[in-house]
């Protein structure tokens, strides 16, 4: 049985969500609160297995709940929050950092609540499985040799914990780094714009939502936006796709965005696969190994979920995995900069 403690000021959004749960016989709804104070305080007096929880509360906000939780009782955190504009999400990102989850939309649409209908419980029963905190390492472990290259693209696919360790990867990998950046992030739609604000804060990078047709300059960071593949053209521009339909469920796919790179200089490229549920970018980074790319995923201690990298790796797609900030040097390396 899966205990959760829901956390929302309305009373409306908490009776939805308990309506969402309440048909799956494994899931208990354990508690509410109205307020952080309150969470802070029924995680200790309930001990749940995942708190689902919005940022925006009066007496203490959501935040700084996160805050208070990890500390104190560290349990699996789920944030559901509107996307009012740009600013707003990025503070709900900034949970990410603080220790959640997972960044869910509030949904504005009946159709919206349908959707988080069939996802909530799935991530509730997932997140409840999962440790609270990862170990953080003490001192670098030894990189693997790698012989520094030419490398014209970095190219990087997450998931379900993906936020925290993209954070983590770039605000780490050193600003000599001058190579373009894609990143597949499977992200709700109307939360990328989000995202990528609170990368380019946290980051000090030009982190945007990437458009077609744009070539990149050196060191620019471009995300895909939510429900649009995202293309290598033959160019070297990008390719914003909302055609073709969703690769394993997912549009966009970190497998579509690796197999594009086949097609250029695929020895020029580095591509990472972080934290995520299921396969999705696993074939994808067989597929550029084969074809000379240098390639690496996120390790099991530091993955929120080792999903996807665990797939890579028994596909045999790389040898190397590490935590995302050992990850960013080792890119360097490969790129010829020791950081």
């Amino acid at each position: 049985m899966v205990r959760v403690l829901i956390v929302d000021d309305s009373p409306t959004v908490r009776a939805v969500l308990r309506r969402l749960l309440a048909p799956h016989p494994d899931v208990q709804v354990a508690g509410e609160a109205t307020n952080g104070q309150e969470a802070v305080d029924l995680v200790l007096k309930l001990r749940p297995d995942v708190v689902v929880t919005d940022v925006e509360m009066p007496v203490m906000n959501g935040l700084d709940a996160i805050g208070r939780i990890m500390e104190m009782r560290p349990t699996p955190i789920l944030v559901i929050t509107s996307r009012a504009n740009r600013d707003r999400l990025a503070v709900a990102f900034e949970a990410v950092r603080r220790g959640a989850l997972e960044v869910l939309p509030k949904p504005e649409a009946p159709e919206g609540w349908e959707e988080l209908a069939q996802r909530l419980p799935e991530l509730v029963r997932t997140a409840s499985g999962l440790p609270a905190h990862r170990p953080v390492l003490k001192s670098p472990r030894h990189l693997p040799r790698v012989a520094p290259r030419v490398v014209e693209w970095i190219l990087l696919g997450a998931s379900t914990g993906g936020p925290g360790a993209l954070r983590a990867f770039l605000a780490a990998l050193p600003p000599a780094v001058q190579v373009p950046i894609l990143v597949v992030q499977h992200i709700a739609p109307g939360f990328e714009d989000g995202l990528a604000h609170w990368l380019a804060r946290e980051t000090g990078r030009d982190v945007r939502v990437a458009e077609s047709r744009e070539q990149l300059k050196p060191g620019a960071v471009r995300l895909a936006p939510a429900n649009a593949h995202l293309r290598l053209a033959a160019d070297g521009s990008l390719e914003v796709d909302t055609e073709t339909p969703p690769r394993q469920g997912h549009r966009p796919s970190v497998d579509v965005l690796f197999e594009s790179a086949l097609a250029l200089r695929p020895a020029h490229v580095v591509a990472v696969l972080f934290s995520g549920m299921g396969s999705d970018g696993a074939s994808g980074l067989l597929q550029l190994k084969r074809a000379g790319a240098v390639t690496a995923v996120q390790d099991e201690a530091s993955s929120a979920v080792f999903g996807m990298p665990k797939q890579a790796l028994e596909l045999g797609a790389t040898e190397v995995a590490l935590p995302p900030e050992e990850l960013a040097h080792f890119v360097a390396v490969t790129c010829g900069e020791e950081g």
